[in-house]
């Protein structure tokens, strides 16, 4: 790596000790890693997310404050509107393929903000190549992504190893599954190679009625990079 290129990384990556007086830094373009009493979080920040996750626990360090993970859009204030997988739901039970006898197939979606618009939230559906046990799409939709969202149909809500390699940067993702007789959802957060599961509602403002969030408080691994 050249002098200059590994000076351009170095730019991006700074270092915070969580005081009291000050348990986060202002928010700047990159990754801050960040000591708290309750352990080591990892912040990204880009031009639209602010997103922080405990990459590990630690013992409590007196002195220091605590932290609790977020995630933050520079789009709009607030959460997203939840009737969004109400229609996600929708769609993604009708889908299926061309065959003689119809089989579900899974669909990728994503959650955009278009602002301006009296509805600036949408559920974009890209362009895609889609059955009953992938999904392969175009990355271009209209508006700013805000997360990115596939159905499972009779699968539950889990994360794969494909979702593992696809989701090396700065996003949120879940996946719906299980859609026909029990929905679930399963939410993260990624940043820059690491991973931590979030409540749904962290994201968005509520749950329709029946879908169920496979979030746990108690026994929810913290984020790895190979997690």
């Amino acid at each position: 790596m050249s002098t200059d290129l590994a000076a351009v990384f170095a730019s991006l990556q700074s270092y915070h000790v969580a005081r009291p007086a000050e348990p986060l830094p202002a928010a700047r373009p990159g990754v801050t890693w960040i000591w708290a009493a309750n352990g080591v979080f990892k912040r990204g920040v880009d031009a639209v997310r602010d997103i922080l996750i405990q990459v590990t626990p630690t013992c409590p360090t007196p002195g220091l404050a605590q932290l609790v993970p977020h995630v933050r859009y520079t789009t709009h204030a607030g959460r997203i509107p939840g009737a969004l997988l109400s229609a996600l739901l929708e769609h993604a039970r009708r889908a299926g393929d061309e065959g003689a006898i119809a089989r579900p197939i899974e669909q990728q979606y994503f959650v955009t903000y278009r602002a301006g618009l009296p509805r600036p939230f949408r559920l974009a559906l890209p362009a895609q190549d889609a059955s009953a046990v992938k999904v392969q799409y175009a990355l271009t939709v209209s508006g700013t992504p805000l997360v990115d969202l596939h159905s499972h149909h009779g699968l539950g809500a889990f994360f794969s190893d494909v979702d593992d390699r696809d989701d090396m940067g700065l996003s949120i993702s879940a996946v719906v599954g299980q859609i026909f007789d029990r929905p679930k959802i399963a939410l993260r957060a990624n940043v820059y190679g690491h991973r931590q599961r979030l409540p749904a509602l962290a994201v968005f403002d509520c749950l329709p009625d029946g879908l169920c969030d496979t979030y746990r408080a108690r026994g929810v691994r913290h984020a790895h990079a190979d997690d």
